[in-house]
């Protein structure tokens, strides 16, 4: 009975540190595309809009795109399906060292790429882990939402270094190679497959949980204002601050220490979910999201540095848990075998936030000339986000 109890939690250990590894592929892919914006632009000269647009495409292309996956990794083998997804990635993320004009690199990034990120996708690793940890589920996906963090810390660096030393391009083949041949290994050989749906329950659609509109569109508003605010913000966060005159060096290593405190609230906040319930942690987050505006707020005004600094840090308590806090909500209120599914749905909406707020950050500083008015809507959306999940709170409780 001990050895199969120690068999046990060294398979759960080994899928945890697994799905680790994949989500710390997905942070630094996502995240260090703010240090390419600056290294393309300062080689073709193209528009911060133009280059911004093809991250939106690659994040509006996966969100359009995963309610179908979703729904596929709940009927027919995941493992595969994910480990074709790591091969689309990586080929994507090479392809991109050829691209020579910005609607190649929309397709080539954005189109290819979107379409193979579902490999590192939040939902796709929550989905895995949710039917192998169900006493503390919130837990379990913090744990590994805590990869993409980390990789912040130490992965943000490391590709700072590859692009002055060797060039943007070699940084993408970097990222390629990582994500195909390290991510298509550990789906294929290490994760579990995500729970199927019962047969009967196949027919019903990726609505099978049953969910209340109302509550399922507070849901999707909570993901998409909260996804636009975070990766408007972190895609651009380089930029703003070097517009607001702090040197891109000091900029770089404080993000990447923003990315240590993002990997301790993670962990935490994924605890904390399962301790306190979803609620009580999205207080913490509103406080962050009051602390972010804030010292953007007063470092502009001011000419500030020192506060200006703080916003990286607290833009991570504001929404870098929220993927787990969200989901953990949504946890409580669908069936497990649904689980994906319904995820892939909020995923949809987390992705067109994904792709709406670089695009809105792009274009206003190119309109404008500044950053006062996406951060004027970035503080709008983000009382929007906080809206909707009380909203959707509100709803659950009483379904």
């Amino acid at each position: 009975m001990k050895t199969r109890s120690r068999r046990i939690r060294l398979a759960k250990t080994i899928r945890l540190a697994t799905a680790f590894i994949l989500m710390a592929i997905s942070g630094l892919i996502w995240t260090s595309f703010s240090l390419f914006l600056v290294a393309i632009e300062g080689e073709f000269h193209w528009s911060r809009a133009e280059i911004s647009g093809a991250f939106s495409v690659f994040a509006l292309t996966s969100a359009l795109t995963a309610p179908a996956f979703g729904y596929a990794l709940g009927r027919w083998d995941s493992r595969r399906l994910l480990g074709a997804a790591s091969l689309v990635l990586g080929l994507a993320l090479c392809g991109t060292t050829l691209v020579e004009t910005p609607a190649a690199y929309w397709i080539v990034f954005g189109v290819i790429g979107g379409i193979g990120s579902h490999c590192t996708s939040s939902y796709a690793v929550f989905a895995v882990l949710a039917g192998r940890f169900r006493e503390r589920p919130a837990t379990a996906m913090a744990m590994a939402d805590a990869g993409s963090s980390f990789a912040t810390f130490l992965g943000l660096p490391l590709i700072h270094w590859i692009i002055v030393d060797a060039g943007w391009r070699a940084a993408y083949l970097f990222l390629g190679c990582t994500a195909a041949l390290v991510g298509g290994a550990l789906h294929l050989l290490v994760m579990d497959p995500v729970r199927r749906t019962p047969p009967s329950q196949q027919g019903s659609g990726p609505f099978s949980a049953k969910l209340p509109l109302a509550l399922l569109l507070a849901l999707a508003a909570a993901y998409f204002c909260g996804s636009a605010v975070y990766q408007g913000l972190i895609t651009q966060q380089i930029a703003l601050l070097d517009y607001y005159g702090v040197a891109e060096s000091l900029a770089v290593w404080v993000v990447a220490a923003a990315g240590l405190l993002l990997f301790i609230w993670r962990l935490g906040s994924g605890y904390l979910c399962d301790l306190w319930g979803p609620g009580k942690v999205m207080t913490i987050a509103a406080i962050g999201i009051v602390t972010t505006f804030a010292s953007i707020a007063i470092g502009a005004t001011f000419s500030a540095p020192a506060a200006l600094l703080v916003f990286p840090l607290a833009v991570g308590i504001a929404f870098g848990g929220q993927q787990v806090l969200l989901a953990a909500t949504v946890r409580l209120m669908t069936h497990p075998t649904a689980f994906a599914s319904i995820l892939g749905i909020c995923r949809l909406a987390s992705g067109i936030g994904m792709a709406v707020g670089p695009l809105a950050a792009g274009y206003a500083y190119d309109s404008s000339g500044g950053y006062e008015i996406p951060l004027i809507l970035f503080a709008t959306m983000s009382v929007g986000h906080i809206v909707a999940y009380m909203t959707a709170a509100s709803f659950g409780r009483k379904s």
